[in-house]
């Protein structure tokens, strides 16, 4: 068989039941995400099969509220697990079944206590699995929607084992998953997040501008690993100091009530809007209306910061410069003072700092936003992304024609 024949045939999957393409999908991370890859293998002339099981399920499973009762208490929440183990293997054999014979690579993305491209090893076809965090880790610590934490770690483990290439978002989550899954580095590749580049543009957008002051502006999920606590603090320093600042969250979850509940608290009622989820296609609307863009992510109880922020290349391929704790994701692609401000994760007086940096140079903003719009469009497409991805790809297949 030829080479040209055999690498452009992706099957594309996902495993988990709120991860979703739909528009109004609750998890609107995951949706970038997955459109992001499967548009850039589009692009780049492969033959794209999706097998999305968020896609396939009651609207009601993906929708506003269904991360809140997936995680409503212990008997609600150990339900939830078992589901997932017993829709696992019926769709990992469904998906062989539709995508089996149309395929010759497939690529997952990792979901809690679940995996579907193992049965497509077992065809010979190999299997890139995608991850973007320790789930064994995250989903007990940080987000506790797991109950069955012991067999998510197990199961999560073995797919990190068994997958014939692992994709992981930043360089610090590939030094975890080497050393609790004690796997080779050489099976492990660093692939960031990117953006699409055709979605996120002001051109044509209608800002969604909610306060004629100076705005920064938050989207993404409420977790608390989001830095919005710190935030809210220095902006009561600052109003006591007279800046004239509103802050724009756009996102739920489980830390918008306690969020909120504090900005009442401060006396900032007037000054920050929690506007709550909105539909995936509004967010570049909103974004638009924003001056700056934060990203202000924390250490995580494991003692590191592993994410790749969809957010920092959303913001900047909206033509928007970037408020960003400086982990290794806002380094690798902000430059401080010119297309963003970076301040040290937890430090409340250099975030402060930083802060009234970007507000006194806010004439500048414009022309460095320009600047991270074009950043963006040359180095961190999903296209470019993917391309970089392909490259792997093609090894895999001549190593095996050897």
């Amino acid at each position: 068989m030829e080479r040209k024949s055999v690498i452009r045939r992706l099957g594309y999957l996902s495993a988990a039941p709120r991860a979703s393409t739909r528009p109004d999908a609750e998890a609107g991370g995951p949706r970038s995400h997955m459109l992001g890859v499967m548009r850039a293998f589009a692009a780049l002339q492969w033959q794209v099969h999706p097998f999305i099981v968020g896609d396939r399920v009651p609207r009601s499973w993906v929708t506003k509220g269904s991360e809140r009762a997936v995680t409503a208490g212990f008997v609600r929440t150990l339900g939830s697990d078992l589901i997932r183990l017993y829709m696992s293997n019926l769709n990992a054999r469904r998906a062989s079944q539709e995508l089996a014979q149309k395929v010759d690579l497939v690529y997952e993305r990792r979901a809690a206590l679940q995996s579907l491209g193992w049965i497509f090893k077992q065809h010979g076809i190999p299997w890139i699995l995608e991850t973007n965090s320790p789930l064994f880790y995250e989903t007990k610590a940080e987000r506790k929607n797991v109950v069955l934490s012991d067999l998510q770690r197990q199961l999560e483990i073995q797919a990190y084992r068994e997958c014939d290439l692992l994709v992981c978002v930043t360089q610090a989550l590939k030094e975890i998953i080497i050393r609790e899954a004690e796997i080779s580095p050489e099976k492990v590749i660093v692939l960031p997040n990117g953006v699409d580049t055709s979605v996120f543009d002001s051109k044509g957008r209608h800002p969604k501008r909610i306060f004629d002051n100076f705005t920064i502006g938050f989207v993404g999920n409420l977790y608390p690993w989001q830095g919005l606590d710190d935030l809210l603090e220095v902006l009561n320093d600052l109003q006591t100091d007279g800046f004239d600042l509103s802050l724009v969250v756009v996102g739920d979850g489980q830390m918008r009530q306690e969020w909120e509940s504090k900005a009442r608290s401060l006396g900032l009622s007037n000054r920050v809007e929690f506007v709550g989820q909105v539909a995936w296609d509004e967010v570049p609307d909103y974004i638009a209306g924003f001056d700056l863009g934060y990203s202000g992510h924390v250490k995580m109880q494991i003692g590191a910061m592993y994410h790749s922020p969809l957010k920092i290349y959303e913001y900047m391929a909206m033509g928007k410069p970037v408020l960003a704790s400086a982990f290794e994701d806002a380094k690798f692609t902000l430059r401080d003072g010119e297309t963003g401000f970076l301040f040290p994760s937890g430090d409340k007086q250099a975030l402060k700092l930083a802060l009234v940096r970007a507000y006194e140079s806010r004439v500048a903003l414009p022309n460095m936003g320009e600047l991270a719009r074009q950043e963006i469009l040359t180095y961190h497409s999903w296209t470019a992304r993917v391309r970089t991805l392909i490259e792997t790809v093609e090894q895999i297949f001549r190593d095996r024609e050897q």
